[in-house]
């Protein structure tokens, strides 16, 4: 067994090591921590000492030391000679410490003569430091101007306070202060991604060092960080702050096949494609209105298509699509899967009367039931209402400006949502009158070719907050604002191929004649030797504009009146098939239709048809009663008296 002073000796060694490794790290890099560092180093190795045992010699050395010390100091004095004098007064200080931690160990007097020694290293230290970073700093804002880079410079003229923590945060401060003359405050963050790394920075106060003045010379800082990648920069939560982004290779550089819908409900947001962190682009469009700009080829018609597969793939929602490019190139193949599709100014406006009369109807309903807000499955599907380049649209059409701006404001607690997309977002796509832009609480902007796009877009502004749209290089990259994302960050959108879009269209089509469904046509007979004339087509009816019809029948009550939604119709129809001997609440309860499964909530409904006449009371069955609908009466066309045509003839 090694005897006991060979283990102290080893443990004192190792101690040594750790702390030298420690103090070494700390002046690497955090300068401001060097003395401190040292004299907590001294104080913990002269305690280790005294565990150890000091005897009489060790005591008669540490004496020695600290006299010559001070005799040093003393002499430096009498000659005036301050580097000397400094020399002695620093190691008396020291080796005063040493050895008053030697004979005490762990003990107050030790602590106090350690903060002793450590408040005057900082006394002589700090104006040293100062005077070095201000030397440093003007060095490299000198050499900055001339082209020379850090590397150029060499490490020994690189200013304390330009050190980071890791080799990027280094270059970051160092790039920014040969751009701005002054140093940055901090890299408060750096994270590592599988395509670069992304760092905040806290940016000192100023006019000139505020972010968007970062942002707006972004060349320049790129020149000077010399790092290879693509640099972007956008300004973060704090106002001081700038978020760096150094994208090493683009994740969005190859297309994302579309993965088919991701939801059967509008009450879940829609998938629109991943961003440069690997994560999905979530849109919730529902009571959000959606507004969609950038120059063209750059993916509009991407984007939407992705949201109307969305859209029609949910059960609780209906799409109305207006498309003002001739022939309906872009909203066409979804067709089967509309209320309607307008393809003229004509029939656009008449599309979006209907979808005003539709507002009206659903405001008056929730105000008939006493509710605030229109639930998709509670009270009917929600609309989503496309329209394609709707800036066309006004021109072609002025007077939709007014109700567009109209259906924008008062839409959205209906269960309405107006997506729309536009190459120029100005107030002049609305009539010039408004700013129909702050309605848009889902923003979506594609590759522009000018800066200014962005904040017709985004906003005043938000090209200096790093909503860029200019630097967007490929069809369906876009940046995404809405409330709970107000920072940018790349993201692309998926692709979705003519394939994919057909197939889509037919497996959520409303509904398919016998001609569209059929897969194999049997084969066309020969044609007659004098054949029938054919008989003049039928006009066209059901949709705006004399289109499309609207192909499911609407529901209605005996006064005419549609009814709300299928909830209501089924408790409704349970009511109509009971026949003429009525059914009991508690027969309509064991139905488990939803909503229904309470005798209040059937009661509700069938008290107020009963005040209207609608359903009247079958007689009891056992003790309950039982309710059926009361006969409709016949309509009778009362022929116009003669006297009626004369007054409307005459003049």
């Amino acid at each position: 067994m090694p005897p006991h002073e060979s283990i102290l000796g080893r443990a004192a060694l190792g101690t040594a090591s750790a702390l030298g490794s420690v103090c070494r790290w700390c002046v690497r890099r955090r300068f401001e921590l060097a003395p401190a560092a040292a004299s907590t180093g001294l104080t913990a190795l002269t305690w280790l000492h005294h565990a150890s045992g000091v005897g009489i010699g060790e005591h008669v050395v540490y004496g020695l030391a600290t006299a010559a010390a001070g005799a040093l100091a003393g002499g430096g004095l009498k000659y005036k000679h301050k580097g000397i004098a400094a020399a002695g007064a620093g190691g008396l200080t020291v080796l005063a410490d040493a050895w008053i931690g030697a004979a005490l160990g762990p003990s107050v007097p030790s602590l106090i003569a350690s903060a002793l020694v450590t408040g005057g290293a900082y006394v002589a230290y700090v104006p040293w430091l100062v005077k070095a970073r201000q030397q440093q700093l003007a060095l490299q804002v000198k050499a900055a101007k001339t082209g020379v880079t850090g590397e150029g410079l060499g490490t020994s003229t690189r200013a304390p306070g330009l050190t980071g923590a890791t080799p990027e945060g280094t270059a970051l401060m160092q790039a920014l202060v040969a751009m701005l003359s002054v140093p940055a405050v901090d890299v408060t963050a750096l994270e590592y991604t599988r395509f670069g790394w992304r760092a905040v920075i806290v940016l000192p106060p100023g006019r000139d060092t505020a972010p968007q003045k970062v942002i707006a010379r972004r060349d320049q800082l790129a020149t000077n960080l010399g790092l290879p990648g693509k640099l972007r920069l956008t300004r973060g939560e704090q106002d001081n702050e700038l978020v760096v982004y150094l994208y090493q290779s683009d994740p969005l550089a190859s297309a994302i096949p579309w993965p088919g819908p991701s939801t059967t409900t509008c009450t879940e947001p829609a998938v629109l494609g991943m961003d440069a962190f690997g994560e999905p682009v979530l849109v919730p469009m529902l009571y959000n209105h959606v507004l969609i700009g950038g120059a063209t080829d750059n993916g509009k018609s991407g984007v939407q298509s992705v949201l109307i597969a969305y859209a029609v793939a949910c059960e609780d929602a209906e799409v109305v699509l207006i498309d003002m490019k001739p022939g309906a190139v872009e909203f066409g193949p979804w067709r089967r899967n509309a209320l309607a599709l307008a393809d003229s100014p004509a029939r656009a406006m008449q599309a979006l009367t209907l979808v005003q009369r539709e507002v009206k109807r659903r405001g008056a309903l929730l105000a008939e039931l006493g509710e605030k807000k229109w639930v998709p499955g509670k009270h009917g599907p929600a609309w989503f209402v496309f329209i394609d380049e709707l800036a066309e649209l006004i021109r072609q059409v002025p007077e939709a400006a007014k109700l567009i701006e109209s259906l924008l404001q008062v839409a959205r607690f209906v269960g309405i949502t107006l997506v729309c997309a536009t190459q120029s977002p100005s107030n002049r796509v609305f009539g010039g009158t408004t700013d129909g832009r702050q309605q848009y609480q889902v923003r979506i902007g594609l590759g522009a070719k000018e800066s200014t796009t962005s904040n017709l877009i985004f906003g005043p502004g938000a090209y200096g907050d790093g909503w860029c749209l200019d630097e967007l290089d490929l069809p369906g990259k876009f940046l995404r604002w809405d409330r709970e994302h107000q920072v940018p960050v790349d993201a692309r959108a998926f692709w979705m191929t003519d394939d994919d879009v057909a197939a889509a269209s037919h497996r959520y089509a409303r509904e398919e004649t016998e001609s569209e469904a059929r897969e194999h046509p049997a084969a066309s007979p020969d044609p007659e030797d004098d054949p029938t004339p054919p008989a003049p087509p039928t006009p066209p009816s059901g949709g705006p504009g004399g289109g499309r019809p609207i192909l499911r029948a609407i529901p209605t009550f005996p006064d005419g009146s549609e009814i709300p939604d299928e909830r209501v119709e089924a408790l409704w129809r349970a009511i109509e098939k009971a026949g003429p001997k009525g059914v009991t609440y508690n027969d309509l309860v064991a139905l488990e239709l939803p909503d229904f499964r309470a005798r209040s909530s059937v009661d509700a409904y069938v008290l107020k048809w009963r005040r209207k006449g609608w359903v009247e009371e079958a007689g009891k069955q056992g003790r309950a009663m039982a309710y059926r609908t009361a006969p409709r009466l016949p309509v009778v066309n009362t022929p116009t008296p003669k006297s009626a045509e004369q007054v409307t003839v005459g003049g």
